[in-house]
């Protein structure tokens, strides 16, 4: 089935645009997430609040992701348990003992739901190569490096990554899950990278990503 994926802020990736200041305010809380330099400052609405987001703060920008993340999976009514599935980041593979920053993410949300739960069990075969370096985005090659790292939950789950792109990589994790019994209900991600400003750039879009069956082998 087609995945629901949620996500709070556009990143815009097109550098032939004249940028708006929230362009400038969405791609510097995008850095806090990843957890890169933040210049000057910037202004991020959450939950109705605006913040000041800088560099001696930016760490706050997981917690005001999970204040985000938790409203809206609460307008969604979810039925407990919840247990989040954090997408691992490019360095983190069965060869090394790197812990996604993705964790904090789903963690972040977790601390706001009493009968939740962060089920940290993705790993890459192999360090990968950031596909913002120009890693793969093929969802069947990403599944083929995918490990369950131990045995997942037997009831639904919830994938929580940063930014996605095309998807790939929550596709390509929901099947390395499914094939294993366990369902993905919905991803919920900090930003997605839009080339076009269509979109005000904080705004809640909900996408549905197209289901994923690898090839029988």
């Amino acid at each position: 089935m087609p995945l629901p994926t949620v996500s709070f802020a556009t990143y815009l990736t097109n550098i032939d645009v004249r940028w708006r200041d929230d362009d400038f305010n969405a791609l510097k809380f995008v850095k806090a997430i990843k957890g890169l330099p933040v210049i000057k400052f910037a202004l991020v609405p959450v939950c109705g609040t605006v913040r000041r987001l800088e560099q001696h703060n930016a760490e706050q920008a997981i917690d005001w992701y999970g204040e985000m993340a938790s409203a809206c999976l609460r307008n969604r009514n979810p039925q407990p348990p919840l247990i989040f599935v954090p997408i691992p980041n490019s360095s983190c593979a069965v060869t090394n003992e790197n812990v996604p920053r993705t964790l904090r993410l789903a963690g972040a949300l977790a601390a706001r739901f009493e009968s939740a739960t962060v089920s940290d069990i993705l790993r890459w075969k192999e360090v990968m190569l950031p596909s913002s370096r120009g890693g793969t985005r093929n969802p069947q090659i990403l599944y083929d490096n995918l490990v369950l790292t131990t045995q997942p939950p037997t009831t639904q789950v919830i994938l929580i990554d940063d930014v996605r792109t095309t998807g790939a990589h929550l596709i390509a994790a929901a099947a390395k899950l499914a094939e294993a019994s366990t369902p993905s209900s919905l991803a919920i991600c900090a930003a997605r990278t839009v080339l076009n400003q269509n979109e005000a750039p904080f705004s809640l879009l909900e996408e549905n990503l197209a289901d994923f069956v690898p090839p029988q082998r």
